[in-house]
């Protein structure tokens, strides 16, 4: 018996060995088949559906095939030209300019164009529509004033802030405009990213 013993231990370590032998060889066969470029040949290859997770091919060498895509949401900013958009208004502004003494100042009225909002269609011509789209169009234009208007304080907060940051020489010319007109633009998109403006325009624009 005693000599059965060391045989029957030495049989156990052996069987726990092969156990965690393979436990190891599986999790890196999974770690091998979740990871690995598909282009590798595997025992069978993941294919990862909207329903869950598929298995695909088992014991061929070919991928699954392109795993499906979504969709991409249209960008607002892309969808609309300058002119296809609403119109808005930030008022006139005095703003002392950056120069040396603060002595030179800037008039200005900006006009931002912003995507419209779903359910609000820009026209540049007068057309007749059902009651029932009229009240769906008012309903929704509604709801966008009254986001501008929750808005405006940071957009005239932008505007005041990119508008003092300039001194006389980086403004005056025509292209010293247009740089103006893309910062803006571009700062409002990055600190309203659901606003989508599409061009900023200067209805008045004087500098002393």
């Amino acid at each position: 018996m005693k000599r059965i013993l060391p045989i029957l231990k030495g049989i156990g370590r052996g069987f726990q060995v092969v156990a965690v032998i393979s436990i190891l060889a599986v999790n890196l066969l999974m770690i091998y088949i979740m990871f690995a470029p598909d282009e590798l040949p595997k025992p069978f290859y993941l294919n990862y559906k909207p329903g869950g997770l598929a298995l695909a091919f088992i014991g061929s060498a070919t991928p699954a095939g392109p795993l499906p895509t979504q969709t991409p949401t249209p960008d607002p900013l892309k969808l609309y030209k300058p002119g296809q958009g609403l119109m808005v208004d930030t008022g006139s502004k005095i703003i002392n300019l950056a120069d040396p003494g603060g002595r030179r100042y800037l008039k200005t009225t900006v006009t931002l164009e912003v995507a419209p909002p779903p359910g609000v269609v820009v026209t540049t011509t007068a057309s007749s529509a059902s009651s029932a789209g009229s009240t769906t169009t008012n309903a929704a234009l509604t709801a966008f004033n009254d986001k501008m208007s929750g808005r405006m304080p940071v957009i005239n907060d932008t505007l005041t802030t990119v508008l003092t940051s300039k001194t006389f020489d980086e403004i005056y010319t025509v292209q010293g405009k247009e740089q103006l007109r893309t910062e803006i633009q571009n700062t409002l998109n990055s600190r309203l990213p659901d606003l989508y403006v599409i061009a900023v325009y200067f209805t008045e624009f004087v500098v002393q």
